[in-house]
């Protein structure tokens, strides 16, 4: 893997950590979106891929679900540490090489963090998902099909995203969960219609 990748995020999103929170405050919605994609009153496992400072992991520890959060960003994971919150539990661990057995989460999630990987890194995090979890929901940014409202969307993301978004953008996300064995299930929409969520379960690659 991309060595500069590793020390581009862990730059990044170590210049970030302190105010994180403050900026990801319009989010919150979108988190209760998410876990309102999860109808069970079971006591799940989750597993909460580039957690950051835990808003997402937070969110299903409040539905009673137990979660486990990782990530890359120690400044990140410092953050979230410091609320303190029953079954919830914060690892730094690369999404390319989790340290977890097959299937051992009912549901792995991602959110907002594809956008922020090199194509070859998405691979790589998606089939660690697929193997860690039968069912996985993903949350990030609609690109809106029409070249106006794409390129507009596009170039107000790009102010203040990192350097991978642009690639993020111009593929097909559906696509890419299809290539690694998923089917979305349900969808849903925040934000208006800014932030895409997709639940998705894990299919064989033979289409059973």
């Amino acid at each position: 893997m991309d060595e500069n990748y590793y020390q581009y995020i862990r730059g990044w999103f170590g210049k970030w950590a302190s105010f994180y929170n403050f900026i990801a405050l319009p989010l919150t919605g979108v988190r209760n979106k998410v876990t309102d994609m999860i109808d069970s009153r079971d006591k799940l496992k989750i597993l909460d891929v580039c957690t950051g400072t835990g808003a997402q992991a937070f969110a299903f520890a409040k539905r009673g679900y137990e979660v486990m959060g990782i990530d890359l960003s120690e400044e990140m994971l410092r953050v979230a540490k410091k609320k303190k919150y029953e079954d919830v539990r914060f690892v730094m661990a690369d999404a390319t090489k989790m340290p977890f057995e097959n299937d051992y989460f009912d549901f792995a999630c991602i959110s907002f963090g594809l956008h922020d990987m090199p194509h070859e890194v998405r691979h790589h995090v998606l089939d660690e998902m697929r193997r860690v979890s039968e069912k996985i929901i993903v949350v990030d940014y609609h690109i809106p099909k029409n070249r106006l409202h794409r390129w507009l969307h596009v170039s107000f993301a790009s102010l203040y995203e990192s350097k991978y978004y642009q690639d993020f953008a111009k593929r097909d996300l559906e696509e890419l969960l299809r290539e690694h064995g998923f089917r979305a299930v349900k969808e849903a929409y925040g934000l208006v219609d800014f932030v895409r969520i997709l639940l998705c379960e894990r299919k064989s690659f033979e289409g059973k």
